[in-house]
């Protein structure tokens, strides 16, 4: 796609925006819709310790107070209304209708400071009703900034919707801004902002995104002028089972990228790749340029036979798993949890990188057919060793073996083997 950029951010503004001067836009003829992700992730915890949301909270407060009272203003939040386990889709509301600052501002803080963040991330639904949210009778231009820490959880693809919004309406320019995202929503985030005429931002802490915010605000639309042509998709690292490519407007299977072959060369378009049970969304291919998209691996030593679940932390969905037959197992950039029975054993799978995890092991050699029940700290059984199991891989921590009443402690290290003794 070949770029018009219509505006240019400036150094004056920002300095003037710090101290207090309102910009040159401060005037009617525009209307702005700030989107807040308020879904599980946002728990997440940043370098000073307060959660992701309670950060991004402070930096819409932050802004809200910065920008001219005339400043025309509407405030919808996703994510917070049902918990995880509801995979609501449709969990998003308007908190604060468009109006000036100087009428809705404090309404805007009184439905922000509450929000806890709970479940789901569905962009492309809440984009969609976005742009519902601006009247129907306002020519002017119409902005929106979505704010958030994860990628689309839901059905559909948001950056093939925010094609869909701009190439529907010309004024309609989208911006994003990743608060502390991993690079397959940032991949992610890029695509939607770039498909309506807008920018992506990254923010990591809440100074960075109320700065961030304020040259998205000043940031004018790019036409886009659609060119054809071919580029060059690559999966780094591709795995044996293989990479499905699939094309998002039509749904049509174009390529299987793996370790045999892990380029292709596509039409220019937006695209879905699978990377085990999971959908790399928004992947765009653009006229002679390459895209490329880095899983990350996981292995697990000494993993049991029946194997380890792995569980993504913002849906619970399982994305793949490990055993001892299947140990090298492909997944999206992102925060997950490695299941050694009922112990949750946390991990960051990072693009391009394979994390090792090296659980302890728990060895009985000579356990009868009943054998040992063994048990965390807080009682709960987490696994069990017998005639037929003489070995059971857990995380490091404090443990004890149980059978009969009798209770054995004992600390599992990393990578180390605790063996009990009949004897």
């Amino acid at each position: 796609m070949r770029k018009i950029t219509v505006g240019l951010i400036t150094i004056g503004w920002i300095l003037g925006w710090l101290i207090g001067t309102a910009p040159a836009w401060a005037k009617e003829g525009r209307m702005v819709e700030i989107i807040l992700d308020a879904s599980g992730s946002m728990e997440g915890k940043l370098k000073s310790g307060e959660s992701r949301l309670e950060g991004a909270k402070k930096a819409v407060q932050d802004l809200t107070t910065k920008l001219p009272s005339e400043t025309v203003l509407a405030f919808r939040a996703y994510g917070f209304q049902s918990s995880r386990e509801k995979k609501d889709c449709l969990d998003t509301r308007l908190l604060a209708p468009f109006a000036p600052l100087k009428e809705n501002r404090q309404k805007i803080l009184d439905q922000l400071r509450p929000l806890k963040a709970r479940g789901y991330t569905p962009i492309t639904f809440v984009l969609t009703e976005a742009g519902k949210d601006f009247p129907a009778d306002f020519k002017g231009d119409k902005m929106i900034i979505l704010i958030t820490d994860g990628k689309e959880t839901c059905e559909g693809d948001p950056c093939a919707l925010a094609k869909s919004l701009a190439k529907a309406e010309a004024r309609l320019v989208i911006h994003t801004v990743g608060f502390g995202v991993n690079e397959a929503t940032k991949q992610q985030m890029e695509c939607v902002a770039r498909a309506a005429g807008g920018k992506y931002f990254a923010a990591e802490d809440p100074a960075s995104l109320t700065l961030e915010m304020g040259k998205a605000l000043e940031t004018a639309k790019t036409i886009l002028r659609e060119e054809k042509g071919q580029g060059t998709l690559v999966v780094e690292g591709a795995c044996l089972a293989g990479h499905q490519v699939t094309r998002v407007e039509t749904g049509a299977k174009v390529a299987t990228l793996s370790h045999v072959q892990s380029s292709v060369k596509l039409p220019a378009g937006i695209y879905n790749v699978t990377v085990g049970k999971a959908i790399w969304k928004s992947v765009e291919v653009l006229p002679n340029q390459t895209t490329v998209l880095r899983p990350g691996f996981i292995k697990v030593e000494n993993a049991s036979l029946i194997g380890h679940k792995i569980i993504e932390t913002e849906t619970g969905l399982v994305h793949g798993s490990v055993s001892n037959t299947q140990n090298n197992t492909a997944l999206m950039p992102g925060d997950y949890l490695v299941l050694f029975g009922k112990i949750p054993w946390p991990v960051i799978i990072l693009p391009g990188q394979t994390t090792t995890l090296r659980p302890g092991l728990v060895s009985a050699p000579g356990a009868d057919i009943n054998g040992y029940h063994i048990k965390n700290s807080a009682g709960e059984v987490v696994g069990g060793v017998s005639q037929t199991k003489s070995t059971e891989p857990l995380p490091p921590g404090n443990y004890y073996l149980e059978r009969k009443g009798k209770k054995i402690p004992f600390t599992l290290k990393e990578g180390e083997t605790f063996t009990f003794s009949q004897k």
